[in-house]
């Protein structure tokens, strides 16, 4: 909805999905015991979707955005501030989960041999390298942030400041993300903020175009199976595998935008925000699968032990039950690039790209000092829709 532009409807679909983030974080510990037992014997992929750091994140940036493009500066600036919240916390929530998630695993241990499961473990770690797993190279943005949302955050309360305090929070937030990307526009975007916290009056600064591609789309899970090694039983057994999600990479739609003699350079790259996030994830969904494919073939030992037939009948059953979690946010982009250019005279913008069918023709309010273009290309040689918010 929010790509058609029916700003409306999307946020109803943005709050109703934020509602239901809520909803699982508040879940009754019963129920919440209840659905993991039962995932212990089938897969987690049966129990409730356990939002992203990163989707309440995108949900408020989102919504904002809506209200920015209807002109609504109160709602859009109450979104912003749930936004740079929710960043906040982002550090101190994904220790809290880690301790959750070892919490869980120390409960769920107790029900195995743990030499055993570490053996098993010690067995994964050629395997998962041989499906190209290496989660190494990838690292978190500081504080688990990321830099889109709070630079998009510093500059809504540069361009609609409501006294100087704003102009400090613009400041902070710009000097965050400079010291994250070291793009030069944030640069500029930091020394402007700078320059309206001492008293510098707005309007000596130049009319301006902010232009933002979102580019592509991000990595997204997909299920790899891998027969693991489970020395708690024999090899008298039909099925003992296991099943992983991995993070498939996909592609930029396009490599830049060229506005003129000035292309636009890389912001954030929400790749990294989803790749540092299932790093921290991953080994407690490798030990909780290992643990729960282990349960299960002890169990179709037993049965195998006292009836080959229904033994056979129940590797087919566990088979049919491993399954990996690939469940996420898929629509999310790759990355997103930033351009800053003056406004040109004639309040026409065009926008090119290697490759792009037709160059965009923008049509910017002459009223307006100010203006937001936001650029979105999901695929390849696909002409990106544009956004236009004029401030």
């Amino acid at each position: 909805m929010r790509q058609e532009k029916i700003y409306s409807k999307s946020n109803l679909l943005f709050d109703s999905a934020e509602y239901e983030m809520k909803d699982e974080d508040t879940e009754h510990f019963l129920s919440k015991g209840a659905q993991l037992a039962g995932s212990m014997f089938l897969n987690d992929s049966v129990t409730s979707y356990k939002q992203s750091q990163f989707d309440g994140v995108m949900a408020n940036t989102y919504k904002a955005l809506n209200f920015m493009a209807q002109g609504d500066d109160a709602n859009a600036r109450i979104e912003w501030n749930r936004t740079e919240d929710r960043q906040r916390r982002a550090a101190e929530n994904f220790q809290n989960k880690i301790a959750k998630q070892q919490k869980k695993l120390a409960e769920e241990q107790v029900k195995v041999d743990q030499e055993n499961i570490d053996r098993s473990l010690e067995k994964a770690a050629p395997l998962l390298e041989s499906q190209g797993i290496d989660l190494s190279q990838w690292s978190a943005y500081d504080g688990y942030i990321n830099p889109f949302s709070t630079y998009l955050h510093g500059l809504y309360f540069m361009l609609k400041a409501q006294d100087r305090s704003d102009y400090s929070k613009a400041r902070d937030s710009f000097k965050r993300v400079y010291g994250l990307t070291k793009n030069a526009d944030v640069k500029v975007d930091m020394d402007m903020a700078a320059s309206l916290t001492k008293g510098r009056s707005m309007k000596r600064h130049k009319p301006t175009v902010w232009v933002i591609f979102e580019n592509g789309l991000g990595a997204k899970k997909e299920e790899f199976r891998i027969d693991l090694p489970l020395f708690v039983v024999t090899s008298n057994v039909t099925y003992s595998g296991i099943a992983l999600p991995k993070l498939v990479e996909r592609p930029q739609a396009y490599p830049y935008l060229e506005i003129g003699k000035i292309k636009t350079r890389p912001l954030a790259s929400m790749d990294k925000v989803i790749q540092a996030e299932f790093k921290s994830e991953f080994p407690y969904i490798l030990s909780r699968e290992v643990i729960r494919a282990t349960l299960k073939t002890i169990v179709q030992k037993q049965i195998q032990d006292q009836n080959p037939l229904m033994g056979a009948l129940a590797g087919i059953g566990q088979a049919a039950s491993t399954g990996a979690d690939i469940r996420s946010w898929s629509a999310l982009p790759k990355e997103w690039q930033l351009a800053r250019v003056a406004r040109p005279t004639g309040n026409k913008l065009i926008i090119n790209a290697p490759d792009l069918a037709l160059p965009l023709d923008v049509e910017l309010d002459p009223n307006s000092r100010f203006h937001v273009v936001y650029v979105k290309a999901a695929a390849p040689n696909l002409q990106p829709t544009v956004e236009i918010i004029n401030l």
